[in-house]
């Protein structure tokens, strides 16, 4: 039986923003609080460089405990459809925790609420989950069981493109993502499977 790892609240408690040019770097540091389990403390950095309405790189550093993980995406902005923004992820590296995968041309539509590189919009508010990791998850994992992938792959499938990489331009859900995608992913499996 998988441990039950249900986030409670998600507190920023630290932030600072810096822009220059075409520049803006970003860090913070994030509470992750659970039900039960001791709480995460996150530290995060993003640096965009570029035009975020045109061709711009996006890095992250993610620090948790002694895990830290490095991303990097060379991304063009294609416009705006509807309440989307479509993006082209021209290369980076993506993936949950240590499991990485390769991405070239991969296009990705944004929710306007999560697409503002200026400035960074505070949405959590305390005691509640301001991102919608869960929902995503379950979204995609249903349709690739529903496809006839393996479920002992398909949280492999789920977390390392799928899910995270659609939360690129928000520094503070991208880390949560990128730290409990595996962890959310095989809870909600395993309620689907039953």
């Amino acid at each position: 039986m998988l441990q039950s790892l249900k986030p409670k609240s998600i507190k920023l408690l630290h932030y600072e923003e810096k822009k220059d040019n075409k520049q803006v770097f970003r860090q913070g540091v994030t509470l992750m609080e659970y039900e039960g389990q001791p709480s995460k403390i996150i530290q995060w950095s993003q640096l965009i460089e570029g035009d975020p309405f045109g061709d711009h790189e996006i890095t992250y550093r993610i620090n948790y405990g002694s895990e830290s993980i490095l991303r990097s995406f060379k991304v063009k902005y294609i416009g705006k459809e509807g309440d989307k923004h479509r993006i082209l992820i021209k290369e980076g590296v993506s993936g949950c925790g240590t499991k990485t995968k390769r991405i070239e041309n991969k296009e990705v539509l944004i929710p306007d609420k999560l697409y503002h590189p200026y400035p960074l919009q505070q949405k959590s508010e305390e005691g509640k989950d301001p991102n919608p990791i869960e929902f995503e998850i379950c979204q995609v994992l249903c349709n690739l069981i529903a496809t006839k992938v393996a479920s002992a792959i398909a949280c492999d499938e789920v977390c390392e493109v799928d899910v995270c990489i659609i939360l690129i331009e928000d520094p503070i859900i991208y880390a949560i993502c990128s730290v409990s995608c595996d962890i959310i992913c095989n809870e909600v499996l395993q309620i689907i499977l039953t």
